[in-house]
């Protein structure tokens, strides 16, 4: 801005407080208490001299807003946002999409609040959750940014969208990721991807409204449900220009497939919708990584496998084996997340145990087949021993990188322990050899990961990756005092996150432990989702 237009825009506000000269604010004038401080409770000071004349006591006090200053302007911005302006804003190609908006900067000093906190969280470690108050909240803001853009010039955008975002940058990105890095993928990747793009921004939205409606116990929140049917709408206009070629890049539709998938995580979906997102992030998926890989950052590429590896791994559980070889993870997407494992990755979703996510299709390939073999021999076939145990040594090889911490050692050993269920059950074992060796087995695993789960508070933020494994052991449990400990656990977990999915995995456990001891295991989950309607992830 040249500095003829900066004298200008000092000399417009010289005739009001110095309170709202600090922050940058219109005065109405009104002695001794201007409008603008009785509302927001400031001091109202006035200057000494003649309005045109410089208080050389404020100098300083005019470049560095106090605290309490900090905090009334923004809240001021929150309560009092601006209305969103007309639907013209000129379009510009950004890194994720072609369709996201330009970035204009004619108000400097409004609406600038979340994007601040962001900025913050890019630089301090997230690894600790800690409930935010809205006060917290706002003390922990920085002032000075000047950012990309502002709700206030996002068109159909309302005051409450702009709290529902606030609610995800305080509380929603640290729920849906495990603290296993210092640095939250949701928050320093998926937010500012959506403020680049208004499908994105809207999903954000979504999903912080599902997930603020599901704490609050309100499956009737008119504003969630609202947002959700928005989400949806922009979700397939976005697919249908996809298809239509208005739109190449399939960057930002993938995200929205993903974020869709984690939208029925918070709210705890039980219609199966989940399934439908991912497969639409397969196709994505696949388009995007055929695309050269400077197209897209590399920290971010590397999340999206992780973030789409980890949902469709933990997903293929709910799928029956015996009318379906549906499996969503191919061998190139399986390719590349083996590459992230050569740089010992650790992510927010797979900790530390992406490896055995990987193996995860290959014992649902081993006990597909014996599940759809005909003759249902009372002993595998060699090939099939020879497959039992070539993963089992991978399972049992494994183990956690040395640099982990404490928590996530044990999340990852809770799930070597659940795979290890998962595939002593693969060959029926479970069911023709109650009593023999395969029982023995089962119940040695079940037991072992009892007791790291023992060890794991069920308010540590590596929770929020743990029903995949709860639920594959809980489906073995007959003993009522073993049920009762896990029952207890997912309760404080569904407490302490408020994410549907922990809610619904035990109501799938608790349908399970209903049932005959012959229908448990893991291998029973999809029919007990059938029988009782209940059609979860456990992403």
């Amino acid at each position: 801005m040249p500095p003829d237009r900066r004298v200008q825009r000092i000399v417009r506000v010289r005739t009001g407080c110095l309170t709202c000269r600090r922050r940058k604010k219109k005065c109405d004038e009104t002695h001794p208490i201007c409008a603008g401080c009785q509302r927001n409770d400031l001091g109202c000071q006035w200057p000494p001299d003649v309005p045109g004349k410089r208080d050389p006591s404020h100098e300083d006090e005019t470049q560095a807003p106090t605290v309490d200053e900090c905090r009334a302007n923004i809240s001021e911005e929150i309560h009092e946002m601006a209305m969103p302006r007309s639907p013209s804003t000129h379009r510009t190609p950004s890194i994720s999409s072609s369709s996201g908006h330009s970035v204009t900067t004619g108000d400097q000093f409004e609406d600038t609040t979340l994007h601040e906190e962001i900025h913050n969280r890019r630089q301090v470690s997230t690894s600790t959750r800690t409930a935010i108050s809205s006060d917290s909240l706002v003390a922990s803001f920085s002032i000075g940014n000047v950012l990309p853009r502002s709700l206030s010039m996002m068109p159909g955008y309302d005051a409450e969208s702009y709290q529902l975002l606030s609610h995800y940058v305080a509380t929603t990105a640290d729920c849906m990721a495990n603290g296993s890095t210092p640095v939250n993928p949701f928050l320093v990747q998926i937010v500012p991807l959506a403020f680049s793009s208004d499908l994105l921004l809207q999903l954000v939205i979504t999903q912080s409204a599902a997930h603020r409606a599901f704490r609050s116990r309100d499956e009737s929140d008119t504003i969630a449900h609202s947002h959700y049917s928005k989400a949806l709408q922009h979700f397939r206009r976005g697919v249908t220009d996809f298809i239509n070629g208005k739109e190449s890049n399939p960057l930002v539709l993938l995200v929205g497939a993903l974020l869709m998938c984690f939208t029925e995580t918070a709210k705890g979906d039980m219609n199966g919708t989940i399934f439908d997102h991912l497969s639409a992030a397969n196709s994505l998926l696949v388009k995007l990584l055929a695309q050269s890989d400077s197209a897209v950052p590399r920290d971010l590429k590397d999340f999206v496998i992780e973030y789409y590896t980890y949902t469709a791994t933990v997903s293929m559980i709910s799928i029956d084996a015996r009318f379906s070889g549906q499996i969503f993870l191919n061998l190139d997407l399986e390719q590349r997340s083996r590459e992230l494992l050569q740089t010992q990755y650790v992510g927010n979703l797979c900790g530390c145990w992406l490896e055995l996510l990987l193996l995860i299709p290959c014992i649902f390939d081993l006990g597909r087949q014996w599940i759809m073999d005909d003759t249902q021999a009372l002993i595998p076939t060699a090939d099939d021993i020879a497959m039992f145990a070539s993963i089992q040594a991978q399972i049992l090889r494994w183990s956690p990188y040395p640099n982990v911490e404490t928590e996530v050692r044990l999340a990852g050993l809770i799930f070597q322990q659940a795979i290890l269920v998962y595939l002593y059950t693969s060959l029926g074992g479970f069911q023709y050899t109650r009593d023999g060796m395969y029982k023995g087995m089962v119940e040695n695993v079940v037991t072992e990961a009892m007791s790291y789960l023992d060890e794991l508070s069920p308010s540590a933020r590596i929770n929020s990756g743990l029903c995949w494994p709860i639920a594959v052991v809980g489906s073995c449990l007959l003993n009522p005092d073993q049920q009762n400990c896990l029952r207890g656990r997912l309760n404080a977990m569904t407490e302490t996150f408020g994410l549907g999915n922990m809610n619904r995995t035990l109501l799938l456990l608790e349908a399970m432990w209903e049932s005959p001891a012959s229908e448990a295991g893991p291998w029973n989950i999809s029919r007990a989702m059938q029988q009782n309607q209940i059609w979860i992830s456990f992403a």
